[in-house]
């Protein structure tokens, strides 16, 4: 048992201030630990207290203000079940205790019988009481945890899969629907395990589980159910839906590319989806009726998704590939959409530039990870890449209103190697005005040695357009990328910033990467801000730009220009609270 604290924080309701001085004249005789009482007449400002200051103890007595003494212990038990509370009463009887314990209290005292021996025993109890229950509670959750995740992937289990489907099955069947679920298996995967061994099939197995969780929705469950097999039911039943989410599973698998020695492996998988009526009863039919269209599916080639609407329904559906049509529309830029997001200053809010982002038609190839990859498929990337920039370009034209546009845009280092630099610099309209344009080259793509960029970007340096590493703190980093590159800009990857507030870790090594760029000369640039806590922790450690949905969320260029204007978010300031509320 941990030491008790030298002092101890009561809160006491009740309208009768001569009861308060009785207790507090008790509790001053108790010199270790020592007791320090606070009193509210009123329930209302009772919890108002609560809110904001920590408490060890609540005692209620016979008669709050505003409210009867049950109706307060149930209230304060509802709000705050991990605070203890003791009940105060002029007489104590059975039916008195037992109404009193029922309603949320642990224990009972009476205020005509004020004898300090018993109540430091009481005291003592409850909150020592409440300290294992505590701890309990916490044991209970780590072996909950234990039991119902895999260690490997940090995924459900085949064990918590099965709770948390038949969970979503209840559910389905009081709201009178059906599942989807996806079966997912990696191809090949047993070849790789006894070829290269099983720490490359971890590996292998670690990525995609990663790359399935990022992608599902908040109330979608996925687990590990096999060797190399997953499993994704999702919490609501559209058929649109789970066939999009299928194909961006597949394309985001098919990205990693693991490298063994002189080896290079690419990931590939077979998908099946497949509805799941509500009057199915167990985990393991749903797994059957999944398995059946994942076989099927493996029967006409790996790395595709097939459809059953029923088990005597079963199509190939690949919802990316339109033949020719859709890479003659993605050449020729037709179903690119360009969007913007503000960078904001953090001190006052001001918008100083603004991120050109690009997104695909509607359908698995909306995000760019899967346009991307699709791309990359059709050995088409480098030539949509710069389809891209061209439309991002022209989009930040069109809003500049006459002026010299300030925006940020990508450009991976592949296409930036093969193509001229002067062409470039007449696409992105530079025109001699340094630093309206930021090139962001992103740090997950810079394999290799960046010395064979430098040439190409101290051009672009000495054409006037800055510089940006992406993606800094991905988990990726490399020093020598950095130093090398020389760019004006760092732009810190998202999972260093979401969080930070709460995780002294990530502050560490985000502490770093500011160190890092205050010896290259380098503004910082913080991605992905959504959070108040988040936001005031970066100003303290001195970020100075940023962007993220606390500030605004990307949107079509063309509507992005009117909401800033009407919206004018420096009016916030530096206030997070009225940044987080605009």
């Amino acid at each position: 048992m941990a030491p008790e604290k030298q002092v101890r924080r009561l809160l006491l309701i009740h309208e009768n201030p001569d009861v308060t001085a009785g207790v507090r004249e008790l509790l001053s005789t108790l010199r270790n630990p020592r007791h320090i009482v606070a009193h509210y007449h009123h329930l209302m400002d009772g919890l108002t207290y609560l809110m904001v200051n920590p408490v060890d103890l609540v005692l209620v007595g016979p008669a709050p203000a505003d409210v009867d003494q049950l109706a307060a212990i149930r209230k304060i038990s509802a709000a705050y079940p991990e605070i203890p509370i003791i009940a105060l009463s002029r007489s104590i009887n059975s039916a008195s205790i037992f109404a009193l314990k029922k309603a949320g209290s642990s224990e009972c005292l009476s205020i005509n019988e004020l004898h300090s021996d018993l109540w430091f025993r009481t005291l003592n109890y409850c909150i020592q009481e409440s300290a294992l229950k505590s701890q309990l509670a916490s044991a209970t959750a780590s072996i909950d945890w234990m039991q119902n995740t895999d260690s490997l992937t940090g995924l459900l289990n085949r064990k918590g899969m099965e709770r948390e489907t038949l969970a979503l099955l209840a559910l389905a069947r009081k709201n009178n629907c059906d599942l989807q679920v996806l079966l997912i298996d990696l191809d090949e995967f047993g070849r790789i395990n006894s070829t290269l061994g099983h720490g490359v099939g971890d590996l292998i197995l670690m990525a995609a589980a990663r790359r399935i969780n990022d992608l599902i929705g908040e109330k979608d469950k996925v687990g590990r159910v096999g060797t190399d097999r997953f499993v994704v039911v999702l919490a609501k039943d559209c058929e649109e839906y789970a066939s999009t989410l299928a194909e961006k599973i597949r394309l985001a698998i098919s990205r990693d590319v693991i490298q063994a020695g002189d080896n290079s492996l690419a990931t590939t998988a077979s998908l099946g989806v497949t509805g799941i009526s509500s009057s199915t009863i167990s985990f393991d039919e749903v797994l059957a009726k999944a398995h059946f269209v994942l076989q099927r599916s493996k029967l006409k080639g790996k790395n595709r998704v097939s459809r059953a609407a029923s088990l005597a329904d079963v199509r190939l559906i690949r919802p990316s590939e339109v033949g020719p049509d859709m890479i003659r529309a993605l050449l020729h830029g037709f179903v690119l959409n360009v969007y913007s997001q503000p960078i904001v200053n953090l001190l006052d809010g001001r918008i100083v530039s603004q991120e050109l982002l690009i997104r695909g038609p509607e359908g698995p190839l909306r995000s760019p990870d899967a346009l991307f990859r699709y791309c990359q498929e059709k050995d088409i990337l480098s030539a949509v890449d710069l389809r891209c920039l061209k439309e991002c370009a022209k989009a930040a034209s069109r809003t500049a209103q006459g002026q010299a546009p300030r925006y940020h845009v990508n450009i991976m280092p592949a296409t930036l190697l093969q193509t001229p630099v002067e062409e470039l610099v007449r696409v992105l309209q530079v025109n001699n005005d340094f630093g309206h344009c930021c090139l962001e080259l992103s740090e997950q793509q810079l394999l290799g040695d960046p010395s064979v960029l430098l040439p190409r970007v101290r051009s672009l340096q000495e054409a006037g357009i800055r510089i940006a590493i992406d993606d800094v703190g991905y988990g990726k980093s490399h020093l020598e990328n950095l130093l090398m590159l020389d760019p004006q800009v760092m732009k810190i990857d998202k999972r260093l910033v979401q969080g930070v507030s709460a995780d002294g870790d990530m502050r560490q090594t985000l502490g770093r990467l500011l160190k890092m760029a205050d010896v290259l000369g380098a503004e910082t640039v913080a991605e992905g801000i959504e959070d108040a806590d988040d936001y005031r922790v970066l100003l303290e450690m001195g970020v100075r730009f940023g962007q993220g949905y606390l500030f605004g969320v990307p949107m079509p260029c063309s509507e992005a220009a009117e909401v800033n204007k009407a919206n004018n978010l420096s009016t916030g300031g530096n206030d997070p609270e009225a940044r987080a509320e605009a």
